[in-house]
This record gives C-alpha cells, sequence and structure tokens, in this order.
C-alpha cells in the first residue's frame, strides 16, 4: 500500500510538471496509467473477484418489487429471507450443498421452512443436484437462481411424498 502512495505520489509530481509545459507524450501517458495498473496487480483483481460476488446482491436487491419482498403485514416473505440469506452467504452455502450438510445448508432449509423431519431428504437433494447448481462457467446469480429455483421445486416434492 505504501509502494503504491509513492508511486501516486512520484506520477502527480510528473504530471505536474509535464503538465507545466503542456507536452503530453506516450511515456507521460504510461506514467498515468501506472498506478491504475500497480493497483491491479498488487490487488491480484480483488476488486474483480469483489464485484463477481457483490454483482448478484445488487441485481437481487434492485430487481424485486417491493411487494413481492414483504407479507401484507410487512415481514419479509420466507422466500426472500431464503434468497437473501443465500446471496450473502454464497460461498459457505456452497460448500455445504457440496458436502450435504453444514450450519449454512441448515439455515437455508430453515428460512425456507423445510420441517425438521424432511431436512435430511432435503439436504440429500441439494447435495445431488450440486454440479448443476454451481456448473462451472455460469454466474453467481444464475447459481443463486438455480439454487431457489431446486429448493423450490424440492419442497414441493418432499411435500407431496409427505402427504402420500
Amino acid at each position: 500500500m505504501h509502494r503504491l502512495r509513492y508511486v501516486s505520489s512520484l506520477v502527480l509530481m510528473l504530471l505536474a510538471s509535464v503538465g507545466s509545459t503542456g507536452c503530453v507524450t506516450d511515456a507521460t501517458t504510461e506514467l498515468t496509467k501506472a498506478p491504475f495498473d500497480a493497483t491491479s496487480d498488487i490487488s491480484g483483481g480483488v476488486s474483480g473477484a469483489t464485484s463477481e460476488f457483490t454483482e448478484p446482491t445488487k441485481e437481487m436487491t434492485s430487481s424485486t418489487t417491493p411487494g413481492a419482498l414483504f407479507t401484507a403485514d410487512g415481514l419479509v416473505k420466507a422466500e426472500q429471507k431464503a434468497r437473501a440469506f443465500s446471496v450473502y452467504s454464497f460461498y459457505s452455502l456452497k460448500s455445504d450443498v457440496a458436502q450435504g450438510r453444514g450450519e449454512y445448508l441448515t439455515s437455508f432449509a430453515t428460512l425456507l421452512g423445510v420441517p425438521e423431519d424432511q431436512r435430511f431428504a432435503f439436504y440429500q437433494h441439494m447435495q445431488e443436484r450440486y454440479a448443476g447448481l454451481y456448473a462451472e462457467g455460469i454466474t453467481p446469480l444464475e447459481s443463486l437462481n438455480r439454487v431457489m429455483d431446486e429448493a423450490r421445486s424440492t419442497m414441493i416434492e418432499l411435500q407431496s411424498s409427505h402427504q402420500s
């Protein structure tokens, strides 16, 4: 971080001196871009990874209408709680689904309202679908949508088999 500040200070001093002469060359352009390139190199693409994680959150919260989020009495709907939970705990939930157990998967099932006596079947079902839910090459948002769709269909399937 100190190195980055040092490079930025040098670039600013250089720009000030170049600016006073009115001369802008390719070398000046390269020096101007250097701190930004250095930031990317130092962070190892962290900002890209961060946006990959935060983009589903932004899309999920901006693409829903208020009526879809709340019940008539102003409480957040259970499915929306589960969706928000899956957004904020994406990687931990992904890990638990892969294992077919874990506190994040249990919390997710609880938020969805999966009865305790059906949770083991729910966990197994989600684990069996892991490869499709978190397929390589799909965005986290698509994974989240797949997880929610699969959880919903699993709940329906479990409820119908429990009633039979």
